[in-house]
C-alpha cells in the first residue's frame, strides 16, 4: 500500500511539474519541480508514517519517492543540456540542413549559454568584463573534486 502511495505521489508531482512549466514563474525547471515535489514528499512521509509507521514498507515508500524524484530531475536536466536530444527534437519537425544544425551549436554561443547559467545560479560573478568563481561555486567545486577523488577520476 505504501509503495502505491509513493508511486501515486511521484506521478502527481510529474503532472503538476508539467503544469508548473507552463506558468509564468521566475524559476528554473528544477526549482519548479522542487516547489511541487518537496511538499508532496512531506505529505507522503506524513501519510506513510501515520498509516504504516516507521516500518520497512513505510521507509521503502519514502526512499522510492526520493529516488524517483532524483532520477526525474537528473533525466530532464540531462535532456535540457543534451546536444543530441536537442538535435533530435529539431529533426522531429522534418529534415534540416547540416549547416542549420551546426549554426545552432556555435561553440561561442554554447559557452555563453553555460556562462549565463552559471551567473544566473550564482556559481560565478562578472565584474569589469571578467568572470570569477563565487563562494557557492567554490563549494560546488570542492564537492565535485571530492567525488572525483572518491571515484578515482582525478585529473592527470
Amino acid at each position: 500500500m505504501a509503495i502505491v502511495l509513493a508511486l501515486a505521489a511521484f506521478v502527481l508531482a510529474v503532472l503538476l511539474h508539467g503544469l508548473a512549466m507552463r506558468a509564468p514563474l521566475q524559476l528554473d525547471s528544477v526549482r519548479r519541480f522542487m516547489l511541487i515535489g518537496v511538499p508532496l514528499g512531506v505529505a507522503l512521509v506524513t501519510v506513510a508514517l501515520a498509516r504504516v509507521g516507521p516500518t520497512l514498507p513505510g521507509i521503502a515508500a519514502i526512499l522510492l519517492y526520493a529516488l524517483l524524484c532524483e532520477l526525474y530531475i537528473f533525466l530532464f536536466t540531462l535532456v535540457l543540456s543534451s546536444v543530441s536530444a536537442t538535435m533530435l527534437i529539431m529533426l522531429r519537425r522534418g529534415p534540416v540542413q547540416a549547416s542549420a544544425l551546426a549554426s545552432v551549436y556555435d561553440p561561442q554561443e554554447m559557452v555563453q549559454l553555460r556562462l549565463d547559467r552559471l551567473l544566473r545560479n550564482g556559481f560565478v560573478a562578472r565584474a569589469s568584463g571578467r568572470f570569477s568563481v563565487t563562494e557557492k561555486g567554490e563549494r560546488l567545486h570542492r564537492i565535485f573534486t571530492g567525488l572525483r577523488r572518491f571515484f578515482g577520476h582525478e585529473s592527470r
